[in-house]
């Protein structure tokens, strides 16, 4: 019984020291995390204000930028006149077929100003693509020049119910194919094929160097949002920093005092 006591108080003893030793150690590091508080926030806003500063400048030469192929894009639209056909152009042109050639010809009149959505039913009355502008709005579709034999009188009737659905004032159907006329088809219906391409639509060149500008635009604009994003980031964080700087420096003169 003698003997299991001494080895509790000894337990005991060793334990209490064991505590007492990380008390003790505990204090100093308390201590001495209190003492490179106000250092350690210095550093931090310090690296902040640095970091903010840096993203400040990459977001500038960002905007800038986006500012010159904004330009670029707004001369391509104003000089789209200059877009003439070219013998290689045409030949592009005539092989085309089916999504490469609806892209085309969609961006083409996104180019020239319409306004070009799908219709919210994939190919209702089979239409392509709706395009306003100036109010006005018009069913679109287009068809390759392998596709012509599907022009009927069942599908242009289609059309033209789609035109009623979506009160449209018009249809467009747009190939590059040669079209024959059929009599007796809705007179609101207009044909563009291969020669009313070339003769009343920009060269398709156009197509190209807008969506090349365009792409390093909307590149550009993204770097720009993401720098942006960075630098309301350091705001935030520098924000934080100087709150905790004016909590350790006012505890720190209490202590003082």
């Amino acid at each position: 019984m003698g003997f299991d006591f001494i080895d509790l108080a000894l337990l005991v003893i060793i334990f209490s020291i064991v505590g007492y030793y990380a008390y003790l150690r505990y204090r100093e590091e308390k201590r001495k995390k209190e003492k490179q508080l106000i250092p350690t926030l210095k550093y931090y806003h310090e690296k902040f204000s640095r970091e903010k500063r840096e993203f400040t400048e990459k977001a500038k030469k960002f905007r800038d930028k986006m500012e010159h192929f904004r330009n670029k894009l707004q001369q391509i639209e104003n000089e789209i006149y200059r877009y003439k056909w070219e013998k290689d152009e045409k030949r592009y042109l005539r092989n085309l077929k089916g999504t490469d050639f609806e892209w085309t010809m969609s961006f083409l009149l996104k180019i020239l100003g319409f306004k070009v959505y799908e219709p919210p039913v994939y190919k209702d009355h089979n239409i392509d693509f709706i395009v306003e502008i100036d109010g006005f709005k018009i069913c679109v579709d287009f068809v390759d020049y392998q596709q012509l034999k599907k022009l009927n009188e069942n599908y242009i009737r289609q059309l033209t119910e789609g035109k009623e659905k979506y009160k449209c004032c018009g249809i467009w159907i747009i190939s590059n194919g040669n079209v024959e006329k059929k009599d007796g088809w809705d007179r609101q219906i207009l044909f563009f094929d291969y020669r009313d391409i070339l003769r009343f639509f920009p060269s398709i060149r156009v197509v190209e160097d807008y969506y090349e500008v365009q792409t390093k635009f909307h590149n550009y604009e993204l770097l720009h949002k993401e720098t942006s994003d960075e630098i309301i980031r350091r705001d935030t964080w520098i924000k934080e920093v100087e709150e905790k700087l004016k909590e350790a420096y006012r505890k720190k003169s209490m202590v003082a005092e």
